[in-house]
């Protein structure tokens, strides 16, 4: 106890001799840097001074000789307001003025202030000449100088920085009556010579000063507290050497005990020498009895104490015990006791927390390794999405193109029949495509709204002209409709709209055998921000949905009859689309609905009020016109179509040169480069997944000759999924084409690269 008390003392000590050297350097800093400052004041001071009696020396010169002839230059015209007979003379046929002192200071002032940055001027509160004229400052300082004041000093901060301004004044004398013939007396005080003095210099050599000052200060602080340290490391090596008593252990003990440590000593007889409070707690230990008496209630001692392996074998042993629901850490070590017997001194520390800390960290890190299994699943997802899609769309644009081109030709009725039920099915297939490809972009978050104005009316058009067709021919009435106080013109995506109007309609036309469906449009309120809240309701009198059908109607790829014997077809993902689009809106999807009674699919999503002037203009007779004229100026052209797929390439050449267009083919990017070298095109239609060489590669190597920087390159391929036209584009390619090639959108491109003039 004493000695825990000294040591305090001393630490205190320590301490007290710490601050007070700390305290001691900070003071003298304080005092130093107080005189630093002063002392680089006073030198900013003399060195204004030492210009000011410069200019004195100048003027006094001057005034000496009774003012000093000059030649009259550009930059050194007549004193204007110097009134005297000789003002100027002719000196061997060239023109002098007389420059007496106040132009000369002026002349000296203005070519000192291009060569320093100090500031000299002679001014006076009743001056002869303009220029002279006192500003705020100096017209303080010549009224100080009227009350008896012998100099103007004053150190302030201006916009370009910190000044010294001096200031003396000049007293008239019988030497001023040439040019100040109305002086009337002398030694009164006519004005003064200002110096502005610019600080920044000074104020920098301070701050340098400063910090090599802080710098030594530091270093001799350091130093101190070194020298002090090691002082108290040697003081307190000694002390430890002096508390090795038993009061010393006792404490420690103690301390184990204070921070959760439990301690005990057994002898080889399993006697317990010694045990703290925390053990005791613990495991009921008791000081001079037999260990697994106490602890474990038994009679013979138990197999797991280690004591031959500590004790005899002089090793100490890492365990961990587990007691009553509670994981301990247990280091068992050889000792000697005091009196001479070999025994075990054994530690436990108690782990629980930690061990359920780690076994969360465990868990933590298999749910790290789930979720990037899950990652690598989704672009696992995305990769067979995009090779799917492309090699379903590859043989669909043959399908569609072909029995279009088939359609056109003169066929029987029952050849036009079964021909255009294959069109329908591809058109069918290549909707599903869409769905998944839509669903995957969704569920990827790679699907953005657009925001654009757009007229609601055009919307609800294009959603009936879809629908119209499969409605008549289940002999349904369609009725599309908006209600009159509904805004004519919105702001938001047209596009996701009517995607999702189309997909709740089809879905009611497929399930509705008689009756009606119906699409209405109405204002469900306008909130504080000035967004229009619509409400699209879709309503049929189909066979309706089961409580049960309704728990599941909106998961993925799942339909409402998902047996085996379900009589409507589709890919169970209109419904889920809808419900993404609608909430990426701010809505969400809501269905009431009955077996037998029909069903109603509506949702509310806000909407900006659009504005008529930015609305896209639309097409009309003259538009379709030059189209027509437009097309026709492809007439002649020269195009290389890049294609592997031979069926693709024979309907892409038919479609093409139906409008007279030359088309020269090649299979792969490498054939497209060697066809190139000799022959000239006015186009490139390229495929992007080839063999050989694909078309991005092709492209970037075609980018690389001059002669082809302006050639246009457009993909028309069936990679259609999100970022596929970004990676085309950054190959160099003009423009982006899916397929199945739609024949509007191909001859449009081909207007745009060609006939209108436009370059890449």
């Amino acid at each position: 106890m004493r000695n825990n008390i000294a040591e305090c003392h001393f630490k205190r000590l320590l301490l007290a001799l710490t601050c007070c050297w700390t305290l001691l350097l900070a003071a003298l800093f304080l005092w130093n840097t107080r005189q630093l400052r002063k002392t680089t004041l006073e030198l900013a001071e003399s060195n204004a001074r030492m210009f000011w009696q410069k200019d004195m020396l100048y003027r006094a010169w001057n005034l000496s000789h009774g003012g000093v002839y000059v030649p009259v230059t550009k930059h050194t015209p007549p004193n204007p307001h110097l009134d005297m007979p000789q003002r100027e003379v002719m000196i061997a046929g060239r023109q002098y003025t007389l420059m007496n002192p106040g132009y000369m200071f002026r002349q000296v002032a203005e070519l000192g202030k291009e060569l320093t940055a100090i500031q000299g001027k002679i001014t006076s509160l009743d001056p002869r000449e303009p220029d002279n004229a006192p500003n705020g400052w100096e017209t303080k300082a010549l009224r100080a100088f009227e009350r008896g004041e012998p100099e103007y000093l004053e150190q302030v901060q201006t916009e370009e920085g910190p000044v010294l301004r001096f200031m003396r004044p000049i007293s008239t004398e019988p030497s001023c009556l040439p040019c100040h013939r109305e002086i009337k007396e002398f030694g009164k005080v006519r004005g003064g010579i200002s110096i502005v003095l610019p600080m920044e210099k000074y104020v920098l050599q301070h701050r340098q000063n400063t910090q090599k000052l802080l710098s030594a200060f530091l270093a001799i602080w350091l130093v101190g507290n070194v020298m002090t340290c090691l002082l108290a490391s040697v003081i307190q090596k000694t002390l430890r050497q002096l508390l090795q008593s038993e009061e010393q252990q006792r404490a420690i003990l103690e301390t184990m005990d204070k921070v959760g440590v439990g301690l005990h000593i057994v002898d080889k007889a399993f006697h317990v020498h010694y045990v703290n409070r925390t053990t005791e707690q613990w495991f009921g230990y008791k000081a001079g009895s037999l260990c697994y008496e106490t602890a474990h209630g038994e009679d013979a001692p138990c197999l797991l104490c280690s004591l031959e392996q500590v004790v005899d074998r002089k090793e100490t042993v890492h365990t961990e015990l587990r007691w009553q629901g509670r994981v301990f850490e247990v280091v068992a070590a050889p000792i000697i006791t005091q009196d001479g017997v070999p025994a075990k001194l054994e530690v436990r520390l108690e782990v629980t927390d930690q061990k359920r800390i780690k076994e969360e960290e465990r868990k933590t890190q298999e749910l790290l390794k789930a979720k990037e299994a899950a990652e690598a699943a989704t672009v696992a997802k995305s990769v067979f999405l995009a090779n799917m899609s492309h090699e379903i769309r590859t043989p669909m644009n043959a399908i569609v193109g072909m029995s279009k081109l088939a359609l056109e030709t003169n066929l029987d009725p029952e050849q036009r029949n079964l021909i255009s039920k294959v069109q329908a099915a591809s058109e069918s297939l290549l909707g599903i495509i869409n769905d998944i490809l839509d669903f995957s972009k969704i569920e990827s978050g790679k699907i953005e709204l657009e925001q654009t104005d757009f007229r609601l009316q055009d919307v609800l058009e294009h959603v009936t002209n879809l629908i119209q067709i499969k409605a008549e021919e289940q002999g349904l009435l369609l009725r599309v409709e908006s209600a009159p106080d509904v805004p004519e013109i919105l702001c938001g995506d047209p596009l996701r709209l009517g995607q999702a109007l189309i997909n709740l309609g089809h879905n009611a036309v497929k399930f509705t055998h008689q009756g009606r469906v119906e699409i209405r449009v109405e204002l469900a309120g306008q909130q504080a921000d000035g967004l229009a809240l619509l409400r699209f309701s879709v309503t049929d009198t189909g066979i309706g949905i089961s409580p049960e059908q309704l728990e599941r109607i909106f998961d993925s790829f799942t339909q409402a009859d998902s047996s085996t014997t379900r009589q409507y077809g589709g890919s169970g993902l209109g419904l889920v689309i809808s419900q993404k689009i609608v909430n990426l809106m701010g809505g969400e999807i809501e269905v009431d609905s009955r077996p037998g009674h029909g069903s109603c699919f509506h949702f509310t999503v806000p909407f900006e009020p659009g504005r008529e002037e930015r609305l896209p203009a639309q097409a009309g007779e003259q538009a379709a016109e030059a189209a027509d004229r437009m097309l026709a100026r492809l007439a002649g052209k020269r195009l290389l179509l890049v294609e592997d797929n031979a069926f693709n390439r024979e309907l892409a050449t038919i479609v093409l040169t139906r409008k007279k267009l030359t088309v020269f083919h090649a299979e792969n990017g490498q054939a497209a480069l060697d066809f190139l070298r000799t022959e000239a095109v006015d186009a490139v239609l390229m495929d992007i997944q080839m063999p050989v060489m694909d078309g991005c590669t092709a492209c970037r190597e075609i980018r690389k000759q001059p002669q082809f920087q302006q050639l246009p390159i457009i993909a028309m391929t069936a990679n259609v999924m999100a970022g596929d036209m970004e990676k085309s584009r950054a190959a160099g390619m003009n423009d982006h084409l899916g397929k199945p090639m739609d024949e509007k959108k191909l001859f449009a491109c081909l207007i745009k690269w060609l006939a209108a003039g436009a370059q890449a």
